[in-house]
């Protein structure tokens, strides 16, 4: 009886090991890596501003309760059509991040990443020269889907996204960076991209939609 219960276990666990596999191959294989990194940051620009949105919606209600003037201002409502323009902004920031990541890979993927001044090299390729690339490519997206205009995206880019974003990726891609340089294989460096930067994709609309570009604050 134990030798037909440990063999019908060993048949379960392997038929596991199999699909799991299987799976993990489909996912970061690299015939869909660029398909799942895609997909990866589109779903994360869309659960970042879902949460910045509920916050905000959270937050209104709580100050009407807690202030009767505010009972006949208009309910802050929740915008599906902002949230699709930042899934649309994550998944061209993804792709582009997938390309960048593998350009590096071709120049470095020879070499012992894990050697101090490598890794030096490519956290400050990387902080330097891709994200400022990347931010202009995130809100040229979101400049494009909500037809702001030149001068607005420009706006916009300087202030919210240099000024602020960028600023602010600062102190945590550095170390994050070290990490993910030093440890991940290629196919996992966006997934881990986008679980660091959960925080960025809330604070990212926050800084969009919340913070009044310098022209906007004087004119009201």
């Amino acid at each position: 009886m134990r030798s037909i219960t440990w063999n019908v276990f060993k048949t379960f666990r392997t038929q596991i090991k199999r699909t799991t596999g299987f799976v993990h191959s489909v996912i970061f294989g690299r015939r869909n890596l660029l398909l799942t990194n895609a997909l990866i940051s589109a779903s994360m620009g869309a659960i970042g501003d879902s949460i910045q949105q509920n916050f905000d919606i959270l937050m209104d209600n709580v100050h009407k309760k807690n202030d009767d003037s505010n009972e006949s201002k208009k309910s802050t409502n929740y915008s599906t059509i902002r949230t699709v323009h930042m899934t649309t902004a994550g998944l061209s920031t993804g792709v582009l991040t997938h390309y960048w990541y593998l350009l590096l890979e071709r120049f470095y993927g020879t070499v012992n990443r894990r050697h101090p001044v490598t890794l030096i090299k490519l956290v400050l390729l990387d902080q330097i020269l891709f994200s400022p690339v990347n931010l202009f490519v995130y809100f040229g997206t979101l400049s494009l889907c909500e037809r702001s205009g030149w001068h607005h995206f420009r706006q916009e880019l300087l202030e919210k996204g240099m000024e602020n974003i960028y600023i602010a990726e600062w102190i945590i891609w550095p170390p994050a960076q070290l990490i993910n340089f030093a440890l991940l294989p290629l196919r996992y460096r966006i997934l881990f991209d986008n679980i660091i930067s959960l925080g960025f994709d809330i604070y990212a609309p926050y800084v969009k939609y919340k913070k009044p570009l310098r022209e906007q604050h004087d004119s009201s």
